[in-house]
């Protein structure tokens, strides 16, 4: 059985999710992560190449109303706020691309999905989730509205 398969196969018989998530590969990470945001009711676009300058973006989950450009880090821990931070504008840059060379695509967040929880959810306007929270994430994302810019 594959990592992402498998990974979706032991949450469903109750595993927790960052658990799973640690023993996957980073790739497999990414397609786990896009399953979820499948289930969830997003139209999910992986890998999208922006050109020129060559950019990619590893998931775009995009739903009525706000579409989410999302970077995916299987870090085993956090390169702190700083760090976090100097990512986050990189996924600005791309978001911002990614809305203007799609036609018809609405505002679009910027989100880190990461492996481990690094105590900062919002960092220069975008989101950074871990996986055990993307769920409530998911959920509560109009109420993040302050916290959240879109481009």
């Amino acid at each position: 059985m594959d990592g992402e398969l498998g990974g979706v196969a032991l949450c469903a018989r109750g595993e927790e999710i960052e658990k799973v998530s640690r023993y996957l590969s980073w790739r497999d990470f990414e397609r786990f992560c896009s399953s979820i945001l499948k289930a969830r009711g997003y139209v999910v676009k992986e890998n999208v190449i922006l050109r020129r300058p060559r950019a990619q973006v590893d998931i775009v989950a995009i739903s009525e109303g706000l579409s989410l450009a999302i970077d995916c880090k299987h870090w085993n821990r956090s390169p702190g706020y700083s760090g976090l931070t100097r990512v986050m504008e990189a996924q600005k840059s791309r978001a911002r691309r990614l809305r203007s060379s799609v036609n018809g695509l609405g505002p679009v967040a910027s989100i880190i999905l990461v492996l481990v929880d690094s105590g900062a959810r919002f960092v220069a306007g975008g989101a950074v989730v871990p996986i055990f929270a993307l769920g409530d994430f998911l959920n509560n994302l109009e109420s993040h509205g302050v916290n959240l810019e879109t481009t």
